[in-house]
């Protein structure tokens, strides 16, 4: 793919998206958020960040991403172009960018609109591609052939001694049970058992690794904010992650003895009631009603606020009144029902 800039891919995920079914809530192109695109179709919801320079999606941007993703029940996906180690991402490769996959505009196509998951992914050691160990083990079978049989074949596959391959036994053991091969000897294996082992990764389903929040998630709050957190952790939101790259402030999910109750929130915290505030409130209720959450805007006095008619309204002193997250949560159904009815 041609160097392109992050608006054109933005354009080109966001038209490749509606044009195969899925909603998406999409910030603006010179947005700094840690993601760009949230694309729900069915059940399947993935939350995407686009950088064209790979390099520049920094581990603090991972750690908000994939914590959203989380709180989100989402899959998270970097759409890339270019970084220090590829002059340019090759369709049907996977890499991993502080734990989330990465992969190009044309990887992302086929997957979307085709349905072609990608097949070789960039892991420490090099190139692998990903197989199905019950499909090697019965075709190895079906040919008679056993561990050291197998490796043998391998490494007198090709008549040429310099482009020799060599496997051990012990190798093809550790692919039928554990490891997956280079792309080449994927190939080869395929062509000897003559059998299609190799399938494709299952981008949405991979696990993300667990990482800590960062630091600022808790530091770094204004004196309402503080407040803010307070009252929700007093009312069962003991779950909370504060963010610094997204729409919204905040969200907690409401723990009771420690197991999560299913009460959950996306939170606006609005002190300065400027536009910059008022779109980033907007566009929280958006991805609030594409994800199935409850998003919040909290004021710290009651006031005629221009997203009251669009997002249920708490003021500090309304939320000190409530003794429970249950009150928030049935106060927040009257107060969307008002302003659905209105």
């Amino acid at each position: 793919m041609s160097s392109i800039n992050k608006g054109k891919i933005l354009q080109r995920v966001e038209h490749l998206l509606k044009s195969t079914g899925y909603s998406i809530v999409q910030l603006s192109a010179g947005s700094k958020a840690c993601f760009d695109i949230i694309a729900k179709r069915r059940e399947q919801l993935i939350i995407i960040k686009v950088a064209p320079y790979i390099d520049n999606f920094k581990r603090d941007d991972s750690f908000e991403l994939k914590n959203i993703a989380s709180f989100l029940n989402a899959s998270p996906m970097i759409i890339g172009e270019k970084g220090r180690r590829f002059s340019e991402l090759e369709d049907g490769l996977v890499l991993l960018r502080h734990g989330i996959p990465v992969v190009s505009y044309e990887t992302f196509h086929n997957l979307i609109a085709e349905g072609m998951p990608p097949l070789v992914y960039c892991s420490r050691g090099g190139y692998f591609v990903q197989i199905n160990r019950k499909l090697l083990r019965e075709a190895r079978l079906e040919k008679n052939l056993s561990y050291a049989d197998l490796a043998h074949k391998i490494g007198t596959y090709y008549d040429n001694i310099s482009d020799n391959i060599s496997v051990s036994r012990r190798t093809i053991y550790e692919y039928e049970h554990s490891i997956n091969p280079p792309p080449e000897i994927a190939s080869i294996l395929e062509d000897i058992l003559e059998s299609p082992i190799a399938e494709g990764i299952k981008i949405f389903d991979l696990d993300i690794e667990k990482t800590e929040r960062p630091d600022y998630s808790i530091e770094n709050r204004t004196s309402m904010k503080k407040d803010v957190s307070h009252i929700l952790q007093d009312l069962g939101f003991i779950s909370q992650f504060w963010t610094k790259m997204s729409p919204f402030d905040a969200f907690g999910e409401h723990k009771s003895q420690e197991v999560h109750s299913g009460l959950n929130v996306l939170v606006c915290v609005d002190e300065d009631q400027n536009q910059k505030t008022l779109n980033r409130i907007f566009m929280t209720q958006d991805i609030a009603s594409l994800t199935k959450r409850r998003a919040v805007m909290i004021l710290e006095e009651d006031q005629d606020h221009p997203a009251s008619q669009t997002i249920p309204t708490f003021t500090i002193d309304e939320l000190n009144h409530m003794k429970k997250a249950f009150d928030l949560v049935k106060n927040w159904v009257k107060k969307y029902s008002d302003i659905k009815e209105g």
